[in-house]
């Protein structure tokens, strides 16, 4: 007996740590996302690159309705998650844009070239999608967000992929700033992609 309540306050203890630090990752990613925004006004960088701010400030808002969510009512989070993730998705798409015309504005040939291979991969992408969800059949209105989701990061992960390869191929040159830009927000990318990857396994509840 002893020892099954020396197991439950154990398993107590691990529950409230773990909420803990969960809640403190949660609230030290709002105070950076509020961090990038004002620093982003201050150093008049909202006017070089309005999308990017525009997402980020669309990404803090999305956090704090989960917060408070999570919170008040956890049963709905889940619901609330994914529907939220796809729209903060379809908002980073205006950073890839973004991405492609600061990065070829000098350059005419390769921004020809870059629009050609975005499309294109965004054609290739939407019909493979179409004929997935042809097979696979109507599921329930979450899964089929949380599938459509997935596949709108696989091809924001290939559109990025296309213009860091026309970057290499012509040898062009980004200021600090869109440099930086490209790289964090490629690395927000890759992690994505690898997360999801990871959710639609199968086993898992939305795979």
């Amino acid at each position: 007996m002893t020892f099954l309540l020396q197991s439950v306050l154990a398993f107590q203890q691990f529950s409230f740590r773990s909420r803990t630090m969960g809640n403190l990752i949660w609230a030290t990613a709002i105070a950076l996302e509020i961090t990038l925004l004002l620093r982003g006004v201050k150093g008049r960088l909202v006017k070089l690159y309005p999308l990017f701010y525009g997402y980020i400030a669309c990404v803090l808002t999305i956090d704090v309705l989960r917060f408070v969510c999570y919170k008040f009512d956890p049963i709905f989070y889940t619901n609330l998650y994914w529907y939220s993730e796809f729209l903060a998705i379809l908002a980073s798409y205006a950073v890839v844009f973004e991405i492609y015309k600061c990065s070829f504005k000098n350059h005419a040939r390769a921004a020809r070239l870059a629009r050609g291979l975005l499309v294109l991969t965004l054609l290739v992408a939407v019909a493979g999608s179409a004929a997935n969800s042809r097979v696979d059949g109507f599921r329930s209105p979450l899964n089929t967000i949380a599938q459509l989701t997935c596949d709108l990061r696989y091809v924001e992960g290939a559109m990025l992929a296309v213009v860091l390869f026309l970057l290499g191929i012509y040898r062009i040159s980004l200021g600090r700033n869109l440099r930086g830009l490209v790289v964090g927000f490629g690395f927000l990318v890759g992690m994505s992609v690898m997360n999801l990857a990871l959710l639609s396994q199968p086993g898992n509840d939305l795979a």
